[in-house]
């Protein structure tokens, strides 16, 4: 069995495509080319022309958000300066691994690269500066200060690093060539990122001191603040309270209960998504590839665009002619279906040598949806047909004939299927990879255990919210296929990272003081910090929203909602609720050692 085909690259077929059309156009009249190839090249311009603006965007809105918390014009120097000499590294490592590896890199991959690296760079900076500005302020020399602000932070940054790579990398057992690419590529970001951050960093930490926070730290005017002299306020003052009055075990259970009851609210909006490639509707309404879809959808049928292809092997098929125009018209009939058009219309198929084989044994139709070939509505229709073509078949005389499906709407439900199989393995694979990372950092099993579900809920209610926005606001026939795989591995990942930095705290605080003290201890402090850390990387993956496409500000949209729900939520009250509420079993199998309280000899100033 032989049909023609024409093979070209995908350029040179939007050249002859461009060519032909202008060829045949009526003078006067506007020519647009479309399709799945037009789209995709769209795609990849708008990436391009995108990617200095993202990264600009990115740079300063870091360089601000330091400056402010620090009172530094040079504090943001540093994280920048190491995110700036990640991306160098990066680029050329991803690179290599593409050509040593024989993968194509996705364009989408790039900007992700960014704002990777400027939001863990930043993440990880404002840790070992926040600690090093503590110490100094209570009076520590300049290197005596940076050695103890590494040490103390160096294994819980290192293992939150090792729970970020990890969780991407996970992307790698997906069955799709994007994931199988894009999670190595954001894997070697991540790891290049961590180890720029636990070397430089502290390097520059111990070089300039004090004056890494010039204006605000000046020579001659560090002055130690004595315990309990900083008292915050405002909402600052209000999340220490609430915090602290969590700590007694029934309020705090009900503080978790709350927090569990929100979650779970915002992640029924999942009940309603709806996944698709988005080559076309991805680009602005004005882009060439969409004006073209959706001119072709009003003069004809949305589908126009990329009929879908029905295959029929059987011996002699091709002359059975009455029964391929009673299946023809079998087809026409069924809910969804525009068009038909193939080997049943006996004057086109005699003229035309494409619907069937010379030899008898196939022939072929192609049917017109009444949605866009690649979105959610289409993908529906077809598994109707699907669904209805054996009883259409025997309606024919045609039983026993195999039929095949191709063209793009084809593709696309088998891209949806795929993700929603990958999806189990994938989130399957992340889970575990953050359990054992979690288990070796805490020598626990029950903690672990309960900070992965509290991340997992918090995916859930991201992409909820996501879905509620997209399709229930903004009236979205569907979301992009590969954002929800993509984000949903880079929230579990990044909120282990900060599981991993508070109670990585509390369990540094419960070696010297009660778990009650330790948890109203630690938690404030870390939040802090880690406040400041989330609403920076928050903005930087919301400035892939830059990019015209709809497919970026889906992605920036939902992994700007996670991260701010980690921080302010799940980190800020969840977590230590549970813990609180969870107690002396958290550290099961081990045993929390028990000593007697004790003042910290380096008062937190963050607090």
């Amino acid at each position: 069995m032989a049909f023609p085909t024409l093979a070209n690259d995908p350029v040179s077929q939007e050249t002859l495509a461009a060519r032909y059309a202008q060829q045949i156009a009526v003078p006067g009249s506007s020519v647009a080319v479309t399709g799945a190839i037009p789209g995709r090249l769209q795609e990849s311009k708008a990436i391009d022309d995108s990617l200095t603006w993202v990264s600009l965007a990115s740079v300063c809105v870091i360089a601000l958000i330091l400056a402010i918390y620090f009172g530094s014009l040079l504090a943001p120097l540093v994280a920048l300066a190491g995110a700036g000499l990640s991306y160098v590294i990066a680029v050329h490592l991803v690179v290599w691994f593409g050509r040593r590896g024989g993968v194509v890199i996705p364009a989408e991959v790039e900007p992700l690269i960014v704002v990777l690296l400027l939001g863990i760079v930043t993440d990880y900076s404002v840790f070992f500066l926040s600690g090093l500005r503590n110490r100094l302020v209570n009076g520590e020399k300049r290197v005596p200060a940076a050695k103890r602000t590494t040490a103390q932070f160096l294994p819980i940054i290192l293992t939150a690093g090792l729970l970020v790579a990890g969780g991407v990398a996970t992307l790698r057992v997906a069955s799709l060539h994007f994931f199988q690419a894009l999670g190595p590529g954001m894997a070697i970001t991540v790891v290049v990122g961590l180890a720029v951050s636990i070397t430089l960093i502290p390097a520059l930490l111990g070089l300039f001191g004090k004056w890494l926070f010039w204006p605000g730290m000046r020579a001659g005017h560090v002055v130690p603040v004595p315990v309990g002299a900083v008292e915050p306020r405002g909402l600052r003052s209000i999340s220490m309270r609430v915090i602290r009055l969590g700590t007694h075990r029934a309020v705090a259970s009900l503080i978790a209960l709350l927090c569990l009851v929100v979650l779970a609210a915002a992640a029924t909006g999942l009940f309603r998504a709806r996944l698709a490639p988005t080559p076309i509707e991805d680009l602005t309404a004005g882009s060439g590839p969409r004006l073209g879809a959706s001119l072709a959808g009003a003069g004809f049928a949305p589908g126009i665009v990329s009929p879908t292809e029905l295959v029929l092997q059987n011996a002699g098929v091709a002359t059975r002619t009455d029964a391929l125009g009673t299946l023809e018209s079998e087809i026409r009939r069924q809910p969804g279906v525009a068009a038909v058009i193939g080997a049943g219309d006996v004057p086109v198929a005699d003229r035309l040598d494409v619907f069937r084989t010379r030899s008898g044994e196939a022939a072929r139709y192609f049917v017109v949806f009444d949605h866009h070939p690649f979105d959610a509505g289409a993908i529906g229709e077809l598994r109707k047909l699907q669904e209805a073509m054996p009883g259409l078949l025997a309606q024919a005389g045609l039983s026993g004939t195999t039929v095949g499906y191709a063209g793009d709407t084809a593709i696309a439900r088998d891209t949806v299927d795929s993700i929603y199989h990958d999806m189990q393995w994938v989130a399957l694979a992340a889970i575990l990879v953050n359990l054992v990372l979690l288990m070796a950092f805490l020598r626990s099993i029950v903690a672990p255990l309960y900070l992965v579900l509290a991340s997992a809920l918090a995916l859930a209610a991201s992409f909820g919210l996501t879905t509620y926005f997209f399709q229930s606001v903004l009236g979205y026939e569907d979301l992009t296929y590969y954002v929800p795989l993509a984000v949903g591995v880079l929230l579990v990942s990044f909120g282990s990272d900060y599981n991993v930095f508070v109670v990585g705290r509390i369990w540094q605080s419960a070696s010297d003081r009660p778990l009650r003290e330790a948890i109203a201890y630690a938690a404030p402090r870390a939040s802090r910090a880690i406040t400041v850390a989330g609403i920076t990387l928050a903005l930087s993956f919301a400035s892939l929203a830059i990019v015209p496409l709809r497919s970026f500000r889906e992605f920036a949209f939902a992994m700007a909602v996670g991260v701010l729900i980690d921080t302010f939520l799940v980190r800020s009250f969840l977590i230590p609720s549970l813990v609180s509420a969870v107690g002396e079993r958290s550290w099961w199998p081990s045993r929390r050692r028990r000593f007697v309280s004790t003042p910290d000899p380096v008062p937190d100033t963050e607090a």
